[in-house]
């Protein structure tokens, strides 16, 4: 039987459980003989999310984050494990069962540049989900429900005439928020939704997600490589390596107790504001490459940089298993 890993509100059933997912992408098509090649982009992740949580999910580039989220919503297949949104399987949904489940699970993308059609007007943007989904009859009924969402985000009430090319980088994130927000969904898969602002606009995006968790108990998985803005919204934080889950835990006990090497190493890297405290830091630098996924190390992933790796961590991998209360480690030599 599987392990389940806690989630923050013990006796309450989990928006979304996750167990043992696997994702494989194809390389080619194989030839003759050859058997077809596969990238193995996630391998074994479990986690559970409870109602009106945020869990952090954090990694360097091509650590799976984005996967993750992309598996929940079913963009793309499993090739193992099970997704189970609001104790219903949804692995293996397809058709319109999947289209009313996905009306529940929305996502918030990384580039407000990139995810608004410049043609639509924000009614037409905000609204196409409305319309997609059989809610709304046309753009007239759709105008009220619209203004709406757009107040909630804090964008101006004649914000639905305008195109995309007349708001800042912020109020076009808004934006995206709103379209997310339309359908009233549960759970939404952010990914990276602050990174391509400016510094300036990002808590203020950052506080208005906390403020619309509180206000409709929404539930998020929140992609991100800043740990900063991770430690200021998430509840929980899953630290990603090469396509695994290495550490899980409460917010507080992953920034001020790390347990993996990998994990104390990303947290010394985070910058620290005072000049005197940031030179006296011990700054943690493996070398070594990530390793390639195509062709991954046998037993842990982590032991080709890992200072402290044995022969065990060569040949066998370490599960996550409960070190502390509520604290998951996949190592084989902490405790």
């Amino acid at each position: 039987m599987l392990q389940t890993y806690g989630t923050a509100r013990a006796g309450t059933a989990p928006i979304l459980k996750v167990e043992d997912l696997a994702v494989e992408y194809p390389l080619g098509k194989g030839f003759l003989w050859k058997p077809k090649r596969t990238f193995s982009a996630l391998d074994g992740i479990s986690f559970e999310l409870a109602r009106g949580e945020t869990l952090g999910l954090v990694g360097e580039s091509g650590s799976g984050k984005t996967t993750i989220g992309r598996a929940v919503l079913r963009r793309v297949a499993a090739a193992r494990g099970r997704i189970i949104f609001d104790g219903k399987d949804i692995t293996d949904l397809a058709g319109e069962k999947l289209r009313r489940i996905r009306a529940r699970m929305q996502l918030v993308l990384q580039d407000p540049y990139a995810s608004l059609n410049p043609r639509m007007r924000v009614l037409d943007i905000v609204a196409e989900p409305l319309l997609v989904h059989g809610v709304v009859r046309n753009l007239e009924e759709a105008r009220p429900r619209v203004r709406e969402l757009l107040r909630l985000v804090g964008l101006p009430a004649d914000a639905h005439e305008r195109h995309p090319h007349a708001f800042s980088g912020g109020q076009r994130q808004r934006i995206g928020i709103a379209r997310a927000l339309a359908l009233k969904p549960e759970l939404i898969v952010a990914d990276e939704p602050v990174s391509a602002l400016d510094v300036s606009v990002r808590a203020q995006v950052v506080n208005l997600l906390q403020d619309l968790q509180q206000q409709f108990g929404l539930s998020y998985l929140f992609i991100a490589h800043d740990l900063s803005v991770v430690r200021h919204i998430s509840q929980r934080v899953a630290i990603l390596y090469a396509g695994r889950v290495v550490e899980l835990a409460d917010r507080e006990a992953i920034y001020t107790s790390p347990r993996h090497p990998y994990t104390e190493a990303l947290l010394s890297a985070v910058p620290i504001a005072n000049p005197s405290l940031q030179r006296a830091r011990k700054r943690i630098v493996y070398k070594s490459e990530v390793p390639d996924l195509v062709n991954p190390p046998a037993g842990c992933r982590f032991h080709t940089r890992c200072p402290w790796a044995s022969d065990r961590c060569r040949t066998e991998a370490p599960p996550l298993m409960e070190k502390a209360p509520k604290h998951f480690v996949a190592c084989w030599h902490r405790d």
